[in-house]
């Protein structure tokens, strides 16, 4: 599990590597005022955690990757939203997109280990958004997420976790598709995936959570909405 993990995170590393000229680039071409509305990759999926998370008072995005939906939710009026990744360049890039729309206050972009989460004081946030991180990590470590979150939430609170569709696992070695444990997905040898249908997701949700809905979304070119949102709320 822990090289399976380590190389996880080297490839989502590289993934949100920005170079200077593309950051130039995107400092000419921004729409300061209204830029932040097109950060997100599904415009449902944005309405859905304004929809959710904007009134609360102390928000989470954990696993934020460039901190899209903290940028969203703070434009929206979330009073105090942190976001955190264990991906360093994640949150490099995250600084950068909010210094671009010039927020000042009321959001927090952090580098965290991947224990930070363990350590939370319990019921310190009333939201939590969590987008395409249980589903491509080893399962212990999903695992641990799932129920430290349930930690960290506030009895009241809502918890908007997104993530890919499920798919059929099935290897495919002209892809360079592996897999292994039955819904493990690996691509040239990196877990890209685990892929569980949304009662299997339901099931274990469960444990610390009431599923109120689920719904779909599609990101740009699919023609189908399969992509899934589990909005939740925390069982008492």
């Amino acid at each position: 599990m822990g090289n399976t993990y380590a190389e996880a995170l080297k490839f989502w590393n590289s993934a949100f590597m920005m170079d200077d000229e593309s950051k130039e680039q995107f400092i000419k071409e921004i729409d300061i005022e209204n830029g932040w509305k097109e950060l997100a990759s599904s415009e449902k999926l944005s309405d859905v955690i304004i929809r959710e998370l904007a009134d609360k008072s102390n928000v989470l995005d954990y696993g934020c990757g460039e901190g899209w939906a903290g940028i969203v939710l703070n434009k929206s009026g979330c009073k105090k939203v942190t976001c955190v990744d264990v991906v360093e360049n994640a949150i490099e890039l995250a600084n950068f997109l909010k210094d671009s729309f010039k927020i000042e206050s009321g959001l927090t972009m952090q580098h965290v280990s991947d224990t930070w989460i363990k350590d939370v004081d319990s019921k310190t946030y009333d939201g939590v958004f969590c987008s395409n991180v249980i589903d491509v990590l080893p399962k212990e470590v999903s695992d641990e997420i799932i129920e430290s979150i349930a930690g960290i939430a506030t009895d009241d609170a809502k918890i908007v976790i997104s993530m890919n569709y499920y798919t059929k696992a099935e290897s495919n070695p002209e892809k360079h598709l592996e897999v292994k444990n039955g819904n493990e997905l690996y691509v040239d040898g990196i877990l890209r995936m685990i892929s569980r249908t949304d009662e299997e997701w339901t099931e274990i949700f469960d444990k610390y959570f009431t599923v109120e809905k689920i719904e779909y979304f599609a990101w740009p070119g699919e023609t189908e909405e399969k992509r899934r949102i589990f909005i939740m709320k925390k069982r008492k």
